[in-house]
């Protein structure tokens, strides 16, 4: 079996205390990585620093920071300082997000986010060399300044979190890892080719991507009530976080059921959106299940080319985490 982590810790309602309680526990038990993300609730830097400060093994990485929340400079001292201080833990999640986040939450125009998000890459790689970071491009025009501090090591990995062909390609050509989110595994075969085009146009092969994705877990013997339970998070994606999981949709066979979905949850009938979403939609991209079958979905992303999973608990509380992580725990070593 690959890899196995957890994409955020924070148990509903849960202090700080537990949630690193939680981090000990996946360090210890042998987990890959902790990731956590940042949309419009807690910030990922110091949330992964705190996790850092008390885990010795365990990698630690953003999924996803937006690059139109900071800029590139900001961001380089934030990820270098955490991979000096997680002494080369680090690693470094980038994506677009969307147009109501960064419109309207960030006051930024969302605009290029692939031309974008290659200029912050250029700049970041720079700033990882201990070189200036020079740059003169369509969004930042940057000159003589390089950080006062010396990076723990020049090739800190850069992820991408990609769905379109185009951003797909870019992933493939410039960075280290792509972290996909609602990953079919028997249906991510074309995504896989864009990767493989880009590398490829970079003297780059599939080799060199780690293929790491978001995939929510369920672990229950009541697969009905979990599938209940993932349908409005898909419905979410797909209606009202822009038109890029709604085109993904389309791209792995789920058309038709995605229009509905998407329609029905822009008349605002979120309720009636999320029970359009299809028992099969839910399964080609959840693992549900007891520990034994869990491992068993877990294998099928293995084997299709996956390198590392990272796992979303869906626990109510902090002895739900412990209880999915726990038992999970001798299917990944």
């Amino acid at each position: 079996m690959g890899k196995v982590g957890i994409m955020g810790l924070r148990a509903p309602g849960g202090s700080w205390d537990e949630t690193k309680e939680l981090a000990i526990m996946a360090d210890d038990l042998g987990y890959s990585c902790i990731t956590t993300g940042e949309s419009w609730g807690e910030d990922a830097f110091t949330s992964l620093a705190q996790i850092a400060a008390v885990t010795t093994r365990i990698k630690v990485g953003t999924s996803i920071v937006p690059v139109f929340a900071r800029s590139p400079a900001n961001l380089a001292m934030t990820a270098l300082n955490m991979d000096v201080m997680s002494k080369g833990r680090f690693f470094l999640g980038l994506g677009a997000s969307g147009k109501l986040v960064i419109e309207d939450l960030h006051g930024e125009k969302f605009s290029k986010p692939i031309t974008r998000i290659r200029e912050y890459v250029d700049i970041l790689r720079k700033a990882m060399r201990g070189e200036r970071l020079d740059h003169s491009g369509e969004f930042f025009e940057i000159s003589r300044f390089k950080l006062r501090f010396t990076p723990h090591r020049p090739d800190l990995p850069i992820y991408i979190a990609s769905l379109s062909p185009p951003s797909l390609r870019m992933t493939g050509e410039i960075a280290d890892g792509w972290l996909p989110i609602f990953l079919a595994p028997s249906r991510m075969d074309a995504a896989v080719a864009q990767l493989k085009e880009g590398a490829e146009s970079a003297n780059r092969s599939l080799n060199d991507i780690t293929i790491s994705p978001q995939v929510s877990v369920y672990m229950t013997d009541d697969p009905k009530a979990a599938r209940d339970r993932e349908r409005p998070h898909i419905s979410f994606y797909i209606g009202g976080m822009g038109v890029f999981y709604h085109q993904y949709m389309h791209r792995i066979g789920f058309g038709e059921e995605a229009d509905m979905v998407r329609k029905t949850y822009m008349d605002k009938e979120r309720g009636k959106a999320a029970s359009l979403v299809t028992d099969e939609m839910v399964d080609a991209t959840t693992i549900i299940g007891t520990p034994q079958e869990c491992a068993g979905q877990m294998e099928k992303f293995f084997d299709a080319g996956v390198d590392e999973i990272r796992l979303v608990l869906n626990e109510d509380t902090k002895k739900g985490y412990e209880e999915t992580i726990r038992h999970l725990a001798p299917f990944i070593n």
